[in-house]
């Protein structure tokens, strides 16, 4: 999905936005008055939000990025991947950050999406792993969110389904998990989690996305 803003003015935002955020500004007061000078929508705000890092940040965070996951395993941030898929399959915007990362629009906030829509993301993502063969995966689910442990126990059926080496798991946090790996590769595009992991890390919903279909993400 395209954005449907003025590419030009949206542009000059983001560099409006940039320039102050070199400049040390608080992101969510620079937000508020980028937003407002430029009367930007909800989806362009959280474009901003979630796309624009400094330029020192987002060059760290894309040294971490590893593109080939062959024989290695992978500790996926569940929810957060399969969001980003379910975004685009809804006809979100999604989009490439300044990092590298693919982000989504939307304002789910951990909250279940569409039973089909998710559904078709699971069959999505490991039909891709299916071909990418890493050596494992361990997919990570948040207890705090209502249905967590079914929709687990879910992924693992269709873990078998796909004859993939894997599991799937409720834990108390996942950013906590992920944040802690001291081997293998982790799979997510969650800011805060990519700035104080130990690994490296692959964006499993753009690789997804990617093999599958033939997307033209806007690029922030």
């Amino acid at each position: 999905m395209k954005p449907n803003f003025s590419q030009s003015l949206f542009t000059n935002a983001i560099e409006d936005y940039q320039y102050l955020l070199e400049r040390k500004y608080p992101k969510k007061a620079l937000l508020k008055i980028i937003g407002d000078r430029y009367l930007l929508s909800g989806i362009e705000r959280t474009v901003l939000f979630r796309g624009v890092t400094t330029y020192e940040n987002a060059a760290e965070r894309k040294q971490k990025i590893v593109d080939k996951i062959n024989e290695l395993g992978l500790h996926i941030d569940g929810y957060n991947v399969l969001i980003t898929i379910g975004s685009y399959l809804n006809g979100n915007l999604v989009f490439i950050s300044r990092d590298g990362f693919l982000r989504d629009s939307s304002e789910t906030h951990g909250k279940i999406l569409k039973t089909d829509l998710i559904e078709r993301s699971l069959d999505l993502m490991f039909g891709y792993l299916k071909e990418a063969r890493p050596a494992a995966i361990s997919l990570y689910f948040d207890a705090p969110v209502s249905n967590s442990k079914s929709f687990s126990d879910f992924v693992n059926q269709k873990i078998a389904e796909f004859a993939i080496n894997g599991k799937s798991e409720v834990v108390d946090s996942p950013d906590f998990v992920l944040k802690n790996r001291l081997a293998d590769i982790v799979c997510t595009s969650d800011s805060e989690i990519i700035d104080s992991a130990r690994v490296r890390i692959f964006d499993l919903a753009r690789k997804t996305l990617e093999f599958k279909f033939n997307p033209d993400f806007f690029t922030v």
